[in-house]
C-alpha cells in the first residue's frame, strides 16, 4: 500500500515557533490523536502511530537536509526495523499574518507478512485511515503552533 499526500495549511504563529514545535518530535503524542510514541534512537526518531487495529504503523526516520527554520527532508533509515517506509518534505514559509507550511509525504507499507499487507490495503480501501492519519495530525499540528504564540504573547 502506498501513501502519498501533498497538504498545506496555515498557521497563525511566527515560523520559528512552527519551525520549533515540528522538530520537538517526543512531544507530538501529547498533541496527536494518532501518533501514540516517539523516541530518539542513535540514527534517527521511531515513530509509533495507530494504524489498523491492532496493528500501528512503526517507523524510524531521519532528518536529511535541514535549512532551519523553512525546510526539514526526511527519510526512512535505512535498515533500521519499520514497517513504513517514508521520505518527504515540510517546507514553511513566513507571512505577514503567520506562516503557510507545505507537507509533501510518500510512505510504502512493508509488513513481513504478506497476509498483513493485503488486510491493510483492504483496511485503507474501506476505511481510508492512512490520509485520515496524515491530516488530522496536521490540523493538530495547528493547533498546537497556535496554543503556543498565544501563550507566547500573553
Amino acid at each position: 500500500m502506498r501513501l502519498q499526500e501533498d497538504l498545506e495549511i496555515f498557521v497563525r504563529a511566527p515560523i520559528q515557533l512552527v519551525w520549533d514545535t515540528l522538530n520537538d518530535f517526543e512531544s507530538w503524542p501529547r498533541w496527536s490523536t494518532y501518533i501514540k510514541e516517539v523516541r530518539k534512537e542513535p540514527t534517527g526518531y521511531r515513530f509509533v502511530a495507530r494504524g489498523m487495529p491492532p496493528v500501528d504503523l512503526v517507523w524510524v526516520a531521519q532528518g536529511i537536509k535541514r535549512e532551519e527554520p523553512h525546510y526539514l527532508e526526511f527519510a526512512s533509515v535505512p535498515g533500521a526495523q519499520h514497517d513504513l517506509n517514508v521520505s518527504g518534505w515540510v517546507r514553511l514559509e513566513e507571512t505577514p499574518k503567520g506562516t503557510q507550511v507545505d507537507l509533501h509525504f510518500d510512505g510504502m507499507v512493508d509488513f513481513s507478512s504478506p497476509l498483513l499487507e493485503r488486510v491493510a490495503d483492504v483496511y485503507a480501501t474501506l476505511f481510508g485511515e492512512p490520509h485520515k492519519l496524515l491530516k488530522v495530525t496536521l490540523e493538530e499540528f495547528k493547533r498546537e503552533a497556535e496554543r503556543k504564540a498565544q501563550l507566547a504573547a500573553a
